[in-house]
């Protein structure tokens, strides 16, 4: 029913290790982000054609080139310049995986986010825009709790800002969350999902004033109504597990696992109840 992916480092930075481990819970489809402790963009030509060889060589299918464009201080213009240099970069990486999707953050959150720094925003994202429409790639734009676009309100100005047939959505309803919508499903997915292009999971609850990533399926995330509207609307993309949790003295192995398991779990219960 569902295409299910992860990001290769929520397991392991060794990718081959990731890889191994993502085939045995029977999981075809990665998105590549840290490799060998860098981003996938940042690394040398010859760690990235052993990547290659390893993906290659494997047999599984690379849906999202995880770069970081954008994850950066707004007001920094040198480290604007750096962003865009690696904008392109993940757009000569891209087509090597066989994928045209790269990703697009909105800089690291801003304090009292006016309107002048909203314009300010938009005008920095309009030159990766047009050099994804340039090069025919898609830019997957990712809400999170750590950027300034986080909530699908965020996004519904992000996306009536710029109307590009090469900005699309990677929809994260956990971060929605963690960014403070209360109910990422249905009123955010509502509101959003003509935009998306690739979706990520995981779970997130608040306790005692205080925010916390937890295995799919136990925390405030409704994902069985989430899965359920992919479905019925017909989502054809691929559902990528990017957990962030790591269970107390265990290992990024285990939480991603206890994820996959929690999302098995639900989807089994989509199936069972047609």
């Amino acid at each position: 029913m569902f295409r299910i992916g992860v990001v290769t480092d929520e397991i392991s930075d060794d990718i081959k290790e990731a890889i191994d481990i993502a085939k045995s819970w029977g999981i075809e489809h990665i998105e590549i982000h840290n490799v060998w402790g860098r981003n996938i963009c940042d690394l040398d030509d010859a760690s990235l054609s052993k990547v290659i060889r390893i993906v290659r060589k494997s047999g599984v299918k690379v849906v999202v080139i995880d770069s970081l464009t954008l994850r950066c201080h707004l007001d920094d213009d040198e480290e604007y310049s750096r962003h865009i240099d690696h904008l392109i970069r993940s757009i000569q990486i891209a087509p090597l995986f066989d994928t045209n999707i790269v990703r697009l953050f909105s800089f690291w959150k801003e304090r009292g986010l006016t309107e002048e720094k909203w314009e300010r925003i938009f005008e920095k994202m309009e030159l990766p825009i047009k050099i994804a429409e340039r090069e025919g790639v898609i830019l997957g734009f990712e809400n999170v709790s750590s950027g300034n676009i986080g909530t699908s309100e965020d996004l519904v100005r992000l996306f009536n800002e710029f109307d590009s047939p090469n900005l699309k959505l990677i929809w994260d309803p956990g971060n929605a969350h963690a960014a403070g919508e209360k109910r990422p499903y249905p009123d955010g997915y509502e509101r959003i999902k003509d935009k998306i292009v690739h979706v990520h999971l995981k779970d997130s609850l608040f306790k005692d004033g205080k925010h916390y990533w937890v295995p799919i399926g136990e925390g405030e995330v409704d994902y069985e109504g989430q899965l359920r509207a992919l479905k019925r609307d017909g989502y054809q993309g691929v559902i990528s597990i990017e957990t962030h949790y790591v269970p107390p003295g265990g290992s990024k192995v285990e939480g991603t696992r206890r994820s996959f398991e929690g999302l098995m779990r639900i989807i089994e219960k989509i199936e069972r109840e047609g």
